[in-house]
């Protein structure tokens, strides 16, 4: 398999509900793994555009190609747009090979002709004619309906521009340096004999934002634990939450397991910390890390958080709830989350937000902490939960925490902020 054919097969899997991510961390070494992540993120992050432009060539619009062929074409467009690099003889050349790899030879036909006579200048003259600035910037962000439709429930058009070039840009590389082995002086000192580019992260005194990140997971320092790659306001969710140490701690959605580990180093190593995912292979992920990483009072579970587990009633000093959410702080990580996360997804995701919180305070002793955070930017989610967390359950109080020297009672970051992600962080006590 080329890089042109593994580009489309995953492209095709983000089309079956696979995150762009999970599926680019899997590309085999004997590819560029550079080219293959520009066609995946450059398809999906012109999704919207590349589809109206193959529409406009075919005889029967409304007709729905089959996946495999629509994604075949999807990809020869956007080489043909915007990588100016690949001849268009090679693009159709190399496109009619994929059509026979992935055994969709009975279209080689139609994509040789739209390949052959699709003209950008068309849909570009399309697109500056539509009336309204909101379907202009759908179409130039490649923005599904329904996603839309809640940033504009949230924020003024001037703030969804600012968002949505955050999407495009590259996520910056965070790493939190490991105190359970070592000190932020002694992996600079690494790093720089490396010849690792980095810089101090703006609100995080023990994480680095790393410049020339390649390579980095093939170094000792990495292979020894010395630090792991965490995004800033993963890092701030577990300081905000703060457990003292010997306590008993409950991660109920750990999974990939830094703010688990993260927790673990704020404890040292003592009292115990339950690391709980719905999923049990997300559970290995965890393992791995924390036996990287060096922690020791780590025990797992793998449960649904909506279900309620008797055992557990008052078992926690402090609960971590990074809950599921709409994943609209983290698009740059996952650019087609803005495609085709649905109006019902997201009602459905507000939903299970409040079962896992009903449940959690039942876990949680008196007098406990609980940290709710997500890494979505829709109030409806953030803001809006924790008014109805503080509405409906009398026992619970509100907790101020301290972010840049000032005194917050809770932290909406937003994608476009250096050394994070999109992010909301609540505070909360149970009281006695």
């Amino acid at each position: 398999m080329n890089e042109r054919n593994f580009a489309i097969k995953a492209l095709v899997d983000v089309e079956q509900g696979g995150y762009s991510s999970e599926l680019l961390s899997n590309i085999p070494k004997s590819l560029n793994s550079q080219l293959v992540r520009q066609i995946v993120l450059g398809v999906i992050e012109n999704d919207i555009f590349l589809k109206m432009a193959i529409k406009e060539e075919l005889d029967r619009p409304e007709k729905n190609l089959p996946l495999k062929v629509s994604t075949i074409l999807k990809v020869g467009v956007y080489q043909k747009f915007f990588m100016d690099s690949i001849p268009d003889y090679a693009i159709v050349s190399e496109s009619l090979k994929s059509c026979e790899y992935f055994k969709v030879e009975d279209y080689k036909g139609l994509v040789n002709s739209i390949l052959r006579n699709i003209k950008r200048f068309k849909i570009e003259d399309k697109i500056s004619k539509m009336p309204s600035v909101n379907d202009r910037l759908k179409m130039d962000y490649s923005v599904g309906d329904d996603f839309y439709d809640f940033l504009i429930k949230n924020y003024k058009v001037k703030t969804i521009r600012k968002i949505l070039k955050s999407y495009k840009e590259i996520p910056e590389f965070v790493i939190r340096i490991n105190k359970l082995k070592t000190n932020k002086k002694e992996v600079e000192s690494s790093m720089k004999g490396l010849g690792i580019e980095f810089e101090d992260h703006p609100f995080l005194e023990n994480a680095l934002i790393i410049n020339n990140p390649s390579g980095l997971f093939e170094t000792d320092i990495f292979k020894n634990g010395y630090f792991t790659v965490q995004g800033g306001a993963s890092i701030l969710a577990s300081m905000v939450l703060n457990p003292v140490k010997n306590s008993k701690i409950l991660d109920i959605c750990a999974a990939p397991g830094g703010k688990t580990c993260h927790l673990a180093e704020i404890v040292s190593n003592t009292g115990e910390i339950l690391a709980n995912d719905l999923h049990n292979h997300k559970i290995e992920k965890i393992k791995e890390n924390s036996r990287r990483l060096g922690c020791k009072n780590i025990k797992y579970s793998n449960f649904d958080g909506t279900l309620f587990k008797e055992e557990l009633v008052e078992s926690f000093d402090y609960i971590l709830l990074d809950a599921p959410c709409s994943g609209s702080g983290i698009v740059s990580r996952n650019p087609e989350i803005k495609l085709r996360r649905t109006k019902s997804e997201i009602e459905n995701l507000v939903y299970t937000q409040r079962k896992i919180m009903d449940n959690c305070l039942k876990y949680l002793k008196n007098g406990g902490y609980l940290v709710y955070s997500t890494c979505s930017i829709f109030k409806q989610e953030n803001e809006m939960q924790r008014k109805y967390f503080l509405d409906r359950y009398e026992e619970l109080k509100p907790i101020n925490f301290k972010y840049r020297a000032n005194e917050i009672s809770y932290l909406s970051l937003m994608p476009y902020e250096r050394g994070t992600d999109g992010f909301f962080i609540a505070k909360f006590q149970k009281n006695i």
